[in-house]
């Protein structure tokens, strides 16, 4: 049974983390011939016993000349996504989405945290790469 929401809520989708980087940022063109980077986050969980690998999604970008549309993120911050290191603390603010695709005959998905921004982290306090 589908969940019912009432017109007068405010819904709410909002991530913000604070982790490693667990992997090389891989750039993508997608089938529209738009650009993402995707990353991969480890985040220690509250209590310090194990941690969570979360991927993250920058994107989707315009392709090769192209300008970002409305809902999209440009191509510098693409880039600056894309020169993170391996290992280098970053703070990632965005939203949950469920991203849906067709494999080997079966439809499948997966939820990854789309990212308005991701920032390098030094100390405690983050970096403003579009400074």
């Amino acid at each position: 049974m589908a969940a019912q929401v009432r017109a007068d809520e405010d819904d709410v989708n909002a991530v913000r983390l604070r982790g490693r980087l667990s992997s090389v940022p891989e750039r993508r063109v997608l089938p529209s011939g738009d650009e993402v980077v995707n990353l991969r986050v480890v985040v220690r969980r509250p209590d310090g016993s194990t941690v969570d690998a979360l991927d993250v999604s920058v994107g989707p970008g315009p392709g090769p000349g192209g300008r970002a549309r409305p809902g999209e993120v440009g191509r510098r911050q693409l880039a600056d996504a894309e020169r993170l290191a391996v290992d280098q603390r970053v703070e990632v603010v965005g939203e949950l989405r469920r991203r849906w695709w067709d494999a080997g005959g079966a439809r499948r998905s997966r939820l990854e945290v789309r990212a308005a921004a991701v920032l390098p982290v030094v100390g405690d306090r983050e970096v403003n790469v579009n400074a």
